[in-house]
């Protein structure tokens, strides 16, 4: 009967619990282990107490185990499947455990996060199909609207967005790949209307109208 029980507990026996009673067994106590071994206290203490987490990187988990195996005369390779084992379980006992606490909410708080991330997503859609339709921006640099000259010709300089179409009087004009735009266009005595356009592949239409006049030059 002492037999069966001995080896159930074995079974379920941790790994850093196994290293601590072979060192105990032998009579070394832990701060001459860690001199012996010239490994840190703290990093021998919790690899018994299996506080894996505190140490450096997975490489020098294995190192110091094979370290510490040697000097306890332990199958290392058996120690290192153990301790990947526990690994194991101790991250399904963290999901099962960060699952649970989830779970634990109450009702009133779960449906609510789901809501707001409903409402997230669906604010984020909106957002960007309107950011597809609407009109795009149109800015005039010159001429200004209500403009009186004496000259035949105008420059018109504007800006609005790359990849749009921009139309002046129904005629294309070339937008460079910061969304400039610059040309010159002739003058009709009297007043004039310009009528400047923006237009996206899918979006509405942004219009912008500029009245100059040209002014008769008078000869004495």
């Amino acid at each position: 009967m002492n037999n069966i029980v001995n080896q159930k507990n074995s079974q379920t026996e941790s790994l850093g619990e196994k290293l601590q009673k072979i060192r105990v067994e032998r009579n070394i106590s832990l701060e001459q282990a860690s001199k012996d071994l010239n490994i840190p206290f703290k990093y021998l203490e919790d690899l018994e107490n299996n506080n894996l987490s505190s140490l450096p990187s997975q490489a020098y988990l294995k190192k110091i185990l094979k370290l510490y195996c040697r000097y306890l005369r332990l199958d290392f390779s058996a120690c290192w499947r153990a301790m990947k084992k526990f690994k194991v379980a101790e991250a399904e006992r963290n999901r099962d455990v960060n699952r649970k606490y989830f779970l634990s909410w109450p009702k009133f708080i779960r449906r609510m996060i789901i809501i707001l991330l409903i409402l997230a997503v669906l604010f984020f859609l909106v957002f960007k199909i309107k950011e597809i339709f609407i009109a795009p921006p149109l800015d005039i640099i010159q001429p200004t609207d209500g403009l009186i000259i004496n000259q035949k010709q105008i420059e018109i300089i504007g800006q609005s967005q790359p990849e749009v179409e921009v139309t002046i009087n129904n005629e294309n004009i070339l937008v460079d790949d910061q969304g400039n735009f610059q040309t010159t266009m002739d003058l009709q005595k009297g007043l004039n209307l310009i009528k400047i356009t923006a237009k996206k592949r899918y979006s509405q239409i942004k219009e912008v109208e500029i009245r100059v006049l040209l002014k008769e030059t008078t000869i004495e």
